[in-house]
C-alpha cells in the first residue's frame, strides 16, 4: 500500500483488516476457501487481476515450495530435539 502512495498507517490498517476478514470468513463458513473467493471476485475486477497475477508470476508454486521446505526443518529439527 505504501508502494501505491498511501499513508504507512491507512497501509497497514487495510492489509490487516483485509487478512482478518478472510480469515474470519474462511474459519465461520463451511464454503471452501476457493469457493469463497470466487464468491467475492467479481469478473473484471481488482480481485481476479490480482489473483490472475499471482498465478502467471507463480506464487503457488512458490508458496507450495515454501511449505516444503519448512516441513523438511520442522523434521530436522524434530530429530535433533530427540538426540
Amino acid at each position: 500500500g505504501i508502494a501505491l502512495g498511501l499513508a504507512p498507517e491507512t497501509a497497514r490498517l487495510l492489509s490487516q483488516q483485509t487478512a482478518l476478514g478472510a480469515g474470519r470468513m474462511a474459519i465461520e463458513s463451511a464454503v471452501a476457501p476457493a469457493e469463497l473467493r470466487a464468491q467475492v471476485t467479481s469478473p473484471g475486477g481488482t480481485t481476479e487481476r490480482a489473483v490472475a497475477s499471482f498465478e502467471e508470476g507463480g506464487l503457488r508454486a512458490l508458496v507450495g515450495s515454501a511449505m516444503h521446505a519448512a516441513a523438511r526443518r520442522a523434521a530436522e529439527l524434530s530429530e535433533q530435539l530427540g538426540d
